[in-house]
């Protein structure tokens, strides 16, 4: 029987969770975009507004498939600017508790992937990767891929960030006026 649209949706939705909260527990600010939003589903920025990078997730529910499908289209990725992010969540079996595991890339080396892939330059659109199986195979995803969370670091909050809010909160707090002299709560 087919999965219908509407499973396959909340699974793809259930990365994302899982993507937006992984960045969260590192204290990196991020954001989920609206669904047509092409090619991206998170946003993530740093405190000061200094930094952004789009995330594009795919997800793969182990008891729906083994593999991860990308498209012929995706080799266009070769040329994604350094900002641009994907991340492959295996969302693990929900009857054995399997935890999610992630692989994540520069979406430039995620085009590399798809036209290194066996399927380039055939008429298959196709792009299926696998997790990392023995044998370090060409539809396999790269090992040093899973759990590569360092390539958000920059947007991990800083002693500088913290600094920057100092001032900022100070004329916040001045523009104010005191809140004793200001406010009468009156009868």
């Amino acid at each position: 029987m087919r999965t219908p649209n509407w499973i396959k949706k909340l699974g793809g939705h259930a990365g994302e969770l899982y993507v937006c909260a992984e960045l969260s527990k590192r204290g990196i600010p991020n954001a989920l975009l609206p669904e047509n939003f092409t090619d991206d589903d998170v946003l993530v920025g740093n405190k000061a507004a200094t930094r952004v990078a789009f995330i594009q997730v795919k997800a793969c529910h182990p008891d729906r498939s083994v593999s991860f499908i990308l498209r012929e289209t995706n080799e266009a990725w070769c040329e994604a600017a350094e900002n641009q992010f994907c991340v492959f969540v295996w969302l693990g079996r929900p009857g054995t508790f399997e935890p999610p595991r992630y692989w994540i890339a520069r979406k430039s080396e995620v085009g590399r992937a798809c036209v290194n892939h066996p399927s380039h330059g055939t008429k298959n659109w196709e792009r299926r990767f696998f997790p990392p199986r023995q044998g370090n195979s060409p539809y396999d995803l790269p090992a040093e891929w899973e759990n590569r969370w360092s390539l958000f670091d920059a947007f991990q909050p800083s002693d500088d960030d913290a600094e920057a809010q100092v001032p900022a909160l100070t004329a916040a707090t001045q523009a104010l006026g005191s809140p004793t002299t200001e406010f009468d709560p009156g009868p």
